[in-house]
């Protein structure tokens, strides 16, 4: 019974995580996005603004993402 219960407590801390892992990623790519626009625009040149961005935001969103993956492994296993 307590094993079931542990499972299920996991289970539910898991799925949270999994949750929050996601948002925190999303949220640091809306002002790499924006932030990348901007600066590859001005920069670089004005037809590289939305790429660059999509780059920025996407390179943001993958090191919060393994950031998060990797401390759940240091701390759950």
């Amino acid at each position: 019974m307590a094993r079931s219960k542990s499972r299920l407590t996991n289970s539910r801390l898991r799925q949270q995580f999994e949750t929050e892992r996601r948002r925190a990623a999303f949220v640091a790519f809306l002002p790499a996005a924006a932030i990348g626009i901007i600066a590859s625009d001005t920069w670089i040149t004005s037809w590289a603004g939305v790429p660059g961005g999509l780059i920025a935001g996407a390179a943001a969103y993958a090191l919060v993402y393994g950031y998060e993956s990797y401390m759940w492994r240091r701390h759950h296993g």
